[in-house]
């Protein structure tokens, strides 16, 4: 593959897990963790999460600890929102 074709790549899995990552919303997480093959799910998606932090973290991504906090703090006023 040359660069261009992985460039495409990478935008491609970003467009996927940003689609994927708008779903996964608190109620669909409390309604998953009340049953075993929902938490055998979670725990998938878990570790999958998990991977890729890691392949970025090792692969000289930076990381922007603002960005992060944002993405905290919006995630928690989600949670907020359906209580």
């Amino acid at each position: 593959m040359d660069a261009t074709d992985l460039l495409r790549q990478a935008g491609s899995i970003a467009d996927a897990i940003e689609q994927l990552a708008d779903q996964l919303k608190p109620d669909v997480i409390r309604t998953a963790r009340a049953n075993a093959d929902g938490r055998r799910d979670l725990d998938r998606i878990e570790y999958a999460l998990g991977t890729i932090g890691k392949a970025l973290i090792l692969t000289d991504y930076s990381i922007d600890q603002d960005k992060d906090i944002d993405k905290l703090n919006a995630f928690r006023q989600s949670q907020k929102d359906m209580a």
